[in-house]
């Protein structure tokens, strides 16, 4: 019977039991399987590469490829209240024993990444097997409730907020917090499967209309106000004068860096959440 679960409220991350019925996520398999390849990152520069970050195959569906695609596109639109041309082509996955995606966000750092449709503001995760042990998707900067998920998760998953794949089943969580910044609670990850194989499928949404199939692409630059986050400063007096000029975009490792090796200029290119908490 479908129930939705609120995994956790403030971060606006959901699980839908039985979202998806067997004989959809059958098809969905059936269609993937003759075209898994291995899937690819993108990094905070927008390169686009094969990575041991990310060891599973996968591949793309297209928006509205069949009947039945475009049914449950539909039924995604109407759960997560987000236009079906918002979001890309359903990507399909496959893990097999020790295969895994480490800890990132679906949230884009690079500019490329809004060049169409804006920034990724929502993802619903949907898992098209059972995985007998393993492969839960964790979500490392949420404790677990009570501090401990039990024996039943694997050991990549008892101390964080996770979610078990199971046949049907459909998580959403949103990259995007309401006043436009990063959601750094979206952080997750997909742990190494330990016995079987999973399946699943990635919808990403974003912030406008996803263009497809010779569609024009709709850049969305959206600026939202900064929010004061303690302990993010710039390392540099001059920052606001290179962020002006387009430094966090054209010299992003030296004006941002990444989460393990920061920047100087996190606080005037407006990256703060990517680094700090302000809870």
């Amino acid at each position: 019977e479908p129930r939705l679960e609120v995994l956790d409220a403030e971060a606006r991350i959901f699980l839908f039991h039985n979202f998806l019925s067997r004989a959809e996520t059958d098809h969905i398999i059936s269609l993937a399987e003759p075209h898994l390849a291995r899937s690819g990152v993108v990094g905070t520069s927008g390169h686009h590469g094969v990575s041991e970050v990310r060891t599973s195959k996968g591949m793309f569906l297209s928006r509205r490829q069949d009947q039945k695609i475009s049914d449950l596109e539909e039924r995604i639109a109407r759960w997560t209240l987000l236009p079906v041309g918002n979001g890309e082509g359903l990507q399909v996955l496959r893990y097999s024993k020790t295969q895994k995606y480490d800890a990132h966000w679906d949230y884009f750092f690079h500019k490329e990444g809004t060049s169409n449709g804006g920034n990724r503001y929502a993802t619903v995760l949907m898992y098209l097997a059972d995985t007998e042990e393993g492969g839960e998707t964790v979500f490392p900067n949420i404790p677990a409730p009570g501090g401990d998920n039990g024996p039943g998760y694997s050991e990549c998953a008892r101390k964080f907020l996770a979610a078990k794949p199971r046949r049907g089943d459909a998580v959403l969580f949103h990259s995007i917090r309401p006043n436009g910044e990063l959601e750094r609670r979206s952080l997750h990850t997909a742990c190494p499967v330990i016995k079987g194989v999973k399946w699943s499928a990635a919808k990403w949404i974003h912030v406008g209309h996803f263009a497809m199939d010779g569609e024009k692409p709709m850049g969305l630059d959206l600026h939202p106000q900064p929010v004061h986050v303690p302990g993010c400063e710039d390392a540099d007096d001059r920052c606001p004068g290179w962020a002006e000029r387009g430094e966090c975009e054209t010299n992003g490792t030296f004006m941002i860096g990444t989460p393990e090796n920061p920047g100087h200029c996190i606080a005037s290119c407006q990256r703060c959440a990517q680094f700090f908490s302000d809870n």
